[in-house]
């Protein structure tokens, strides 16, 4: 009987110990929990504290708020992201690269992390890296317009300008309400010669935000490389008229090749008798003038134009091709040659088949025998 007694004497006594044993991890556990809780808490605070210095250009104090969390130690993306941002404004783009890692190893499924990592990456001129970054950034959250604008531009960037096209059109359609995708999609499609596609994503850009610098501009640039002059020359004369001391000759010349165009001759010669004497060595306006003079049937005027603007731009493509066009008018298709092959040569040359077609005609020509006298 005493053996029994003691037996469960003893018994009770382990299972005390046990159960002492299992509260006392049971209550560690959670003591670490709670500092664990108490640790992201402050870190949580340490970030919106410093999002709100950063947010006011308060640099400075904003990364005192983030080293102060980062001693802590918690798991905290925002924190690493923020600090990566601080870092890469500090020059520092070692460190901000480590940061901007950091955030992606704590939650890999955050885009702005991977954002973070690609704009970084891009300005280490780590293309690859960076493109790589962005393209997860949109696979994690393709409705947000800065990852798409980001992955877009650096394909162009690439040369990969197709491809840009295709992810800008499939996030039109993912995001039809927001201006500057639309606009991004407008400017690569001019790269791809595709002007009247352009106008219209200009045309809905601006609908959605008649704020957006530049893309009225863009708009009446399509227009006018589309071919749709009527439409482009009203715009072009609003933009002028609205800056006028900042007007480019760009916008002037597009303009006033509008004007030829639509057959307003005179409008177009005002413009760029005006377009001259703001500029005297503008060669954009001795060759508008030269083409008025052309219309006018004015070769011999229109020439000592195109000689000017030689003289100031001897390699202007459309000086010289339309110097060979007046040559070639003037039977003398020998002279003409040489100018319409430095059209040509000319990256930016306009109408390239017709100057070859120009320059065929006066090579023929001048390779035929002159008809002996008597």
């Amino acid at each position: 009987m005493k053996r029994i007694k003691r037996a469960v004497l003893f018994a009770a006594i382990v299972c005390a110990v046990l159960a002492a044993g299992c509260g006392t991890s049971h209550i560690e556990r959670k003591r670490a929990e709670a500092q664990e809780r108490w640790a992201l808490s402050r870190v949580q605070m340490a970030v919106k504290l410093a999002e709100g210095c950063y947010k006011r250009g308060e640099l400075g104090l904003a990364r005192q708020h983030i080293e102060e969390g980062i001693k802590t130690g918690a798991s905290y993306a925002p924190l690493y992201i923020l600090a990566a941002r601080l870092a890469a404004e500090n020059g520092e783009l070692d460190t901000a690269r480590h940061y901007a890692e950091t955030a992606r190893a704590t939650d890999p499924d955050s885009p702005e992390a991977c954002y973070v990592l690609g704009t970084i990456e891009q300005t280490l001129d780590h293309a690859d890296r960076a493109l790589e970054a962005f393209s997860e950034a949109v696979r994690l959250n393709p409705d947000r317009p800065a990852y798409v604008l980001a992955e877009a531009e650096l394909l162009a960037d690439q040369g990969r300008i197709e491809q840009a096209a295709e992810r800008l059109s499939d996030a039109v359609g993912r995001m039809p309400g927001q201006a500057q995708v639309h606009a991004a999609l407008a400017d690569i499609l001019c790269l791809l010669d595709r002007y009247e596609e352009a106008a219209g994503s200009y045309r809905i850009a601006l609908r959605l935000d008649p704020r957006q610098e530049s893309v009225e501009e863009h708009l009446a640039t399509a227009l006018f490389f589309s071919g749709d002059y009527a439409a482009a020359e009203p715009l072009l004369a609003d933009l002028a008229a609205a800056e006028p001391a900042f007007a480019t000759e760009g916008i002037l010349k597009m303009r006033g090749d509008c004007l030829l165009a639509l057959g307003r001759l005179d409008e177009a010669r005002t413009l760029f008798r005006r377009l001259l004497a703001a500029d005297p060595t503008s060669a954009a306006a001795r060759v508008g003038l030269a083409k008025c003079d052309i219309l006018a049937d004015r070769l011999d005027v229109s020439r000592k134009h195109l000689e000017a603007a030689l003289a100031q731009a001897p390699e202007h493509a459309e000086a010289n091709a339309l110097m060979g066009y007046v040559l070639m008018a003037a039977g003398r298709p020998g002279e003409a040659v040489s100018h319409l092959r430095l059209a040509l040569e000319a990256p930016d040359c306009a109408d390239r088949e017709a100057v070859e077609r120009l320059l065929a005609r006066a090579g023929a020509a001048g390779s035929r025998p002159e008809p002996s006298g008597g």
